[in-house]
């Protein structure tokens, strides 16, 4: 009987390992069909998380602090700690301030920067880390493509040669195109930067889902730029009873009359879109 019961322990054990490792299996090698695009609600900043179908990242911003780690948790695995780019728009604490963190946490690729550069004491931790790990560094400049999968690109509209000295004005602005889904993320940029755009290329601006510049400040979205990107939806990144008043009463109004549904993390939450390069849906919150 002791032997039985020995033996049938065993086999269970067995049974339990096999299980294991077939659902193991089915995490580590599953591929979506679907592009993700999260919008994160980190507080008083932008934070995006980009992942392509074959399990490329891409993370542009990261919030004011630590918080990105909480919630860019709910969108990898815990056995991920890879991220394949990072691109910080530019050097403003909202936009870096979860870096460190993110580098210390995580392997990253590639960082991408403006190259504009701060006193500041977290853009000092921000360089530090990226020579401390030896990470890979590239000065964005307009016209260069990351090539994400099958059909699926993002895109540098800026800046160019033209850096522009105000900080904001020196925002990477980037395009993600899947199909026929695209998104334009425009960092902090201001009107002077939606002018040059326009006038370089107008009809590149059009897209379906626009990240708000500036957190909907009134600095930001002007008519021609709000009339050739014609977007669907508008998501504006912005904390709770901030102390800027954004979004801006103005800028809301300017969206609603342009025909464009308007989601906002302070009272959404993250905001997370799912493209298959035909449809694009949001993802139920």
């Amino acid at each position: 009987m002791r032997d039985l019961k020995k033996n049938i322990g065993i086999y269970s054990l067995l049974v339990l390992l096999s299980i294991a490792v077939f659902v193991w299996g089915v995490v580590f090698y599953v591929e979506r069909d679907y592009l993700t695009v999260a919008f994160l609600d980190i507080g008083q900043g932008d934070a995006i998380f980009i992942e392509a179908p074959n399990g490329n990242q891409i993370l542009i911003d990261a919030g004011p602090n630590k918080k990105i780690l909480s919630e860019i948790s709910k969108l990898m695995p815990f056995y991920d700690r890879f991220i394949d780019v990072v691109i910080a728009t530019h050097p403003d604490a909202d936009h870096i301030g979860g870096l460190p963190d993110i580098f210390k946490r995580y392997k990253v690729g590639i960082v991408i920067d403006p190259g504009t550069i701060s006193e500041t004491t977290i853009y000092k931790e921000f360089e530090k880390l990226i020579d401390e790990k030896g990470l890979e560094r590239l000065k964005a400049r307009r016209g260069m493509r990351l090539t994400l999968g099958e059909n699926i690109y993002l895109i540098f509209m800026f800046p160019d040669e033209n850096i522009f000295g105000n900080k904001n004005d020196s925002s990477i602005v980037t395009k993600l195109v899947y199909g026929d889904s695209s998104f334009l993320f425009m960092g902090d940029a201001e009107r002077r930067t939606e002018q040059y755009l326009y006038t370089l290329d107008k009809e590149a601006l059009d897209a379906d889902i626009l990240k708000v510049g500036h957190h909907g400040s009134k600095t930001s979205t002007s008519d021609i730029f709000l009339e050739a990107v014609s977007p669907d939806i508008a998501i504006i990144q912005v904390g709770e009873k901030n102390r800027y008043g954004h979004p801006h009463d103005v800028v809301l109004k300017k969206l609603q009359a342009a025909g464009a549904s308007v989601l906002r993390t302070d009272i959404d939450g993250s905001v997370i879109f799912h493209s298959d390069g035909i449809n694009l849906w949001e993802v139920s919150r």
